[in-house]
């Protein structure tokens, strides 16, 4: 008898598909040879499809090799391949993106990085775009950026540019951009934050909303961590946007989340139907209704598809 879970792998599993970004807070060898910084810094990327990670700033390579062996010895929810950009930055300190995805859910189909030829970014975004087994989304093309607080209102105003630069190279409107834009708070007035072009542009939807708290310090209330989505698709597939409590959910102290970093992910959740190449791996538990319907569907199907020796 042919397994329910495979049957259903065939026909599409509905699923939420969650799309991450963190500032992980100059992120080290050092830092992730920590035990106490290792353990929940994997479970905050367990939970997501696809994260885009900032302030990696590891040189060796050897810290993102030592998180993604741990990630996928965690649990079934991988395998986790990554995608990182060059070392960015205009002085000694350099960091980089890089997207940690579940690569049976998604591949890597092309990117790039954005040619800054005016130097209005400190760290330029680099632009990627991966397919999805998805008829809701069969690509996903993403565009982080992590702004220097001392120029805000001009990296963001310049993103406007780079969303432009990428759906004319790939003629798509359906476009995510997203990352710490230090869009609150000191870095950023409210008035000014009004007359950014990503706000005044009606196709922008800012996911994260303004009052949205992204910092783990109780001492501080700022919105710094933003998903912003471009296109109809979006709006539709949007099942929840909202930052991560990782000190709650873990149960940490301040203290102890600090050592972590002292932002909050941010996601949004969409809801997609995947159509899996591997039965079972990394799909949540099936609902007794979803047994029974794959029980009927089983019975539907001629003798030799469905219940033959």
């Amino acid at each position: 008898m042919r397994c329910p879970a495979v049957l259903l792998l065939l026909v599409g599993v509905a699923q939420a598909f969650r799309i991450c970004a963190f500032n992980a807070q100059r992120l080290t060898l050092a830092k992730v040879a920590r035990e106490d910084v290792m353990d929940p810094l994997v479970r905050i990327l367990a939970r997501c499809d696809i994260t885009v990670l900032q302030e990696l700033v590891d040189s060796s390579g050897s810290a993102l090799y030592l998180l993604l062996r741990e990630l996928n010895r965690f649990d079934d929810s991988g395998p986790y391949s990554s995608l990182s950009s060059p070392f960015l930055g205009r002085s000694t300190y350099m960091e980089k993106y890089v997207y940690i995805y579940r690569s049976h859910k998604m591949q890597v189909q092309d990117s790039y990085l954005y040619n800054d030829k005016d130097d209005l970014f400190a760290r330029e975004p680099f632009v990627a775009k991966f397919t999805l087994p998805s008829k809701d989304l069969p690509s996903l093309v993403l565009v982080p950026l992590h702004t220097t607080p001392k120029a805000v209102e001009q990296e963001l105003n310049a993103l406007y540019d780079v969303f432009l630069d990428v759906s004319r190279r790939w003629k798509s409107e359906d476009i995510i951009l997203l990352g710490d834009f230090n869009a609150d708070c000191s870095s950023l007035a409210k008035k000014r934050l009004e007359e950014l072009i990503l706000r005044t542009q009606a196709d922008f939807y800012w996911a994260i909303a303004d009052g949205e708290d992204t910092t783990v310090r109780a001492s501080t209330n700022c919105a710094y961590d933003r998903i912003v989505l471009h296109g109809e698709r979006f709006r539709r597939l949007l099942h929840t946007a909202a930052a991560f409590n990782f000190p709650r959910s873990f149960r940490l102290t301040e203290e102890q989340a600090l050592n972590v970093s002292d932002h909050y992910p941010v996601e949004v959740e969409l809801s997609l139907s995947l159509r899996l190449s591997r039965a079972g791996h990394g799909t949540r538990p099936l609902s007794l209704a979803t047994l029974l319907l794959s029980l009927l569907l089983l019975l539907l199907l001629p003798p030799q598809l469905g219940l033959g020796a």
